[in-house]
């Protein structure tokens, strides 16, 4: 199981639905560039809990699956 896990997701804004932001560092809030609202990261990822819930619970459906086959696969090989 080598797989990669991974996954990106975009984070909108919870005014516009837009989903392009600036910044200035790492630790400054982000601007909206479509209706320019300005955020915390936090506020950020908090808004789109739903979205990041749903990507996570997704790859761990895809990593139960994997996990499950490989281990069937052992497991014949056991046998």
């Amino acid at each position: 199981m080598k797989r990669n896990y991974s996954q990106s997701v975009s984070l909108m804004c919870p005014t516009c639905g837009g989903t392009d932001f600036s910044f200035e560092h790492d630790d400054s809030p982000v601007r909206c560039i479509g209706c320019d609202r300005v955020l915390t990261r936090d506020e950020l990822v908090r808004e789109n809990g739903l979205q990041i819930e749903s990507a996570v619970d997704e790859m761990k459906k895809e990593f139960i699956a994997d996990a499950t086959r490989k281990l069937r696969k052992i497991r014949k090989k056991l046998k």
